[in-house]
């Protein structure tokens, strides 16, 4: 070997051996970089995303579509999958079942509700004063001292102080929605053209980006990152599927229970209702106090109907929660209560809206990944995987385990004694 080849060798060995801190490095100094100058980064990730926002609608509205169209493929022209006139007809068809449910939900829900917010607003002074009276009345049924009185009218004044500056502060943001419209109808039609053209070449996208990802990466680490997109393609589906038809149904059954107790501005309240409902723990209860409290606003003189209103909702709840949620969703999320509490915490802290809407498929796969992780890890170790803590642990059980091998050891010790004296005995 020539003197080349062996200096050769020994650079690729010592680069073989310092690039995995070489990398560490260039991360900390990125990171330190992004946390140094976060204005800027920040601005431009919200410029970039302002740009790309019709491209990820498209992708998000082909995905929604793409659901109809595969199930029309697979029964309607399945004797002519994969052939390209049934995936034109498939898509076309899942197009106008889409625009439709949305066109009808638009004209049956949105008139009402307009109409509602309109009353609502207009007789907003009526609903003030009659609060006021019931407020009054229920005051002197107290008979509170005169400094509980004056501080209860400077708490009232101080909420009514609040609102009103909520309101004149949002009727700005209000024409500025209405200006902006133009916009986003340009933005909607690009987004639904670009969501044509990748549903058009579906097939065509997924084999480059197949092909891509082997060619990239070894093969077993291909298989592992098809297999991840095939798993979160799966949770999302079933997600989103499964907690839209819940929604809907809790629309339906709230707008019913309004509709029975005779309670005011029933479509307004369950299209409400049923919005927030797609946020999972924390929707309901953004919801219900304040649709709680339009209810008191219209009808002072009932005001049980909105402490029933409360109940109804939360009776609706553990309808949904015990018997519908675990049927349309199934095991597509796979969380306890408290996962999915933090990551509509820190998914909602993060990215808003957004966040509340993906925090949960997202941690999700999350938890899958570092689950499938830890139990590779453990078992490379033979550490035994368990669901939960195992008895020993507990305190009564390890006190007994430690009593058990303390005998043990004795006993075990006054055989070695007696062993030992036999010998020399012997």
């Amino acid at each position: 070997m020539t003197e080349e080849a062996k200096t050769v060798k020994k650079l690729r060995v010592m680069w073989r051996a310092s690039r995995r801190w070489l990398f560490i490095v260039i991360v900390g100094i990125l990171f330190y970089e992004l946390l140094e100058h976060f204005s800027v980064v920040r601005f431009a990730f919200g410029k970039a995303v302002r740009v790309m926002t019709p491209i990820f609608v498209g992708f998000g509205l082909a995905y929604i579509v793409n659901i109809p169209s595969t199930i029309l493929q697979r029964t309607v022209f399945k004797k002519h999958e994969g052939k390209r006139f049934a995936i034109v007809l498939s898509n076309i068809i899942a197009y106008i079942f889409v625009a439709g449910i949305a066109a009808l939900l638009v004209l049956l829900i949105v008139p009402r509700a307009i109409d509602g917010v309109r009353m609502l607003l207009s007789n907003a002074e009526n609903y003030y004063n009659g609060l006021v009276a019931w407020l009054e009345k229920v005051v002197n049924r107290l008979d509170l001292n005169e400094a509980a009185t004056a501080k209860a009218v400077e708490m009232s004044q101080t909420l009514v102080d609040k609102i009103e500056a909520w309101t004149l502060a949002t009727i700005p943001k209000l024409l500025n929605i209405t200006v902006s419209t133009v916009g986003v109808l340009a933005n909607a039609l690009l987004a639904v053209a670009f969501s044509v053209y990748v549903l058009a070449d579906k097939n065509r996208l997924l084999a480059h980006a197949r092909r891509f990802i082997r060619a990239v990466f070894s093969e077993k680490n291909a298989e592992r990152i098809l297999e991840v997109c095939t798993f979160s393609n799966a949770t999302y589906r079933g997600y989103f599927a499964g907690q839209l038809t819940s929604s809907l149904i809790i629309g339906i059954m709230c707008y019913i229970g309004m509709r029975i107790f005779g309670m005011p501005y029933p479509e307004m309240i369950a299209v409400f209702i049923s919005a927030f409902a797609l946020i999972p723990i924390l929707g309901p209860w953004i919801s219900t106090l304040p649709s709680a409290f339009i209810i008191l606003m219209a009808s002072p003189d009932k005001p049980l109907l909105a402490l029933w209103f409360i109940v109804m909702v939360l009776v609706i709840q553990q309808i949904d929660n015990n018997f519908i949620y675990p049927r349309v969703v199934g095991n597509a999320v796979g969380l306890s209560s408290a996962w999915v509490l933090f990551g509509v915490l820190v998914g909602g802290g993060l990215f808003g809206v957004i966040g509340l809407l993906f925090a949960v498929p997202t941690t999700a796969v999350i938890y899958r990944l570092v689950a499938d992780w830890t139990n590779a890890r453990a078992r490379s170790r033979g550490v035994p995987i368990v669901d939960s803590v195992p008895h020993e642990f507990d305190s009564k059980r390890r006190k007994a385990a430690a009593r058990r091998r303390f005998f043990s050891g004795r006993a075990k010790k006054k055989k070695e004694d007696v062993a030992d004296g036999k010998g020399e005995h012997e």
